[in-house]
């Protein structure tokens, strides 16, 4: 990476791979769109705009987890998630971690109920995201939207 994108949490992007199926990721992301816009949840407890997505269960799979974040956090679902990247970010300790983006669209806006995990939801423009956007998200959605 030419760029040092370091978000909130102090998580780095190391690097955007083609998608290795053979291996689980740990986490997924989705870039959800509607029309030309993204669906970012605001975090509360982090006071971030992000992607929906989170960690991999035990025996799921990302597709599976990537389809349940974005129904959790945003009550969208979408017609045609596919997996497009996948990212190796490293944490504050100095470990790696792999993850796997994926893409969609959203073909009819459900209301969004508020939860412990995301207290508000929307569209943005891919152009202008809000200033307080996860910088990691942010990077994702303007490279690979």
């Amino acid at each position: 990476m030419n760029e040092d994108i370091v978000n909130e949490r102090g998580e780095r992007l190391l690097s955007i791979v083609a998608s290795d199926f053979a291996v689980l990721p740990a986490f997924a992301l989705v870039i959800a769109t509607l029309d030309d816009d993204v669906v970012l949840v605001h975090n509360p407890r982090r006071a971030v705009w992000e992607l929906p997505g989170g960690f991999v269960d035990a025996g799921e799979t990302a597709d599976a987890c990537a389809g349940r974040e974005l129904r959790e956090e945003s009550a969208q679902c979408v017609a045609d998630l596919h997996g497009v990247a996948d990212i190796v970010i490293s944490l504050p300790d100095g470990t790696a971690r792999r993850g796997r983006v994926f893409r969609g669209t959203v073909t009819q806006w459900r209301p969004f109920v508020p939860t412990v995990e995301a207290d508000d939801c929307r569209t943005w423009r891919a152009s202008a995201l809000p200033v307080r956007t996860s910088a990691i998200d942010a990077y994702l959605v303007r490279h690979l939207t």
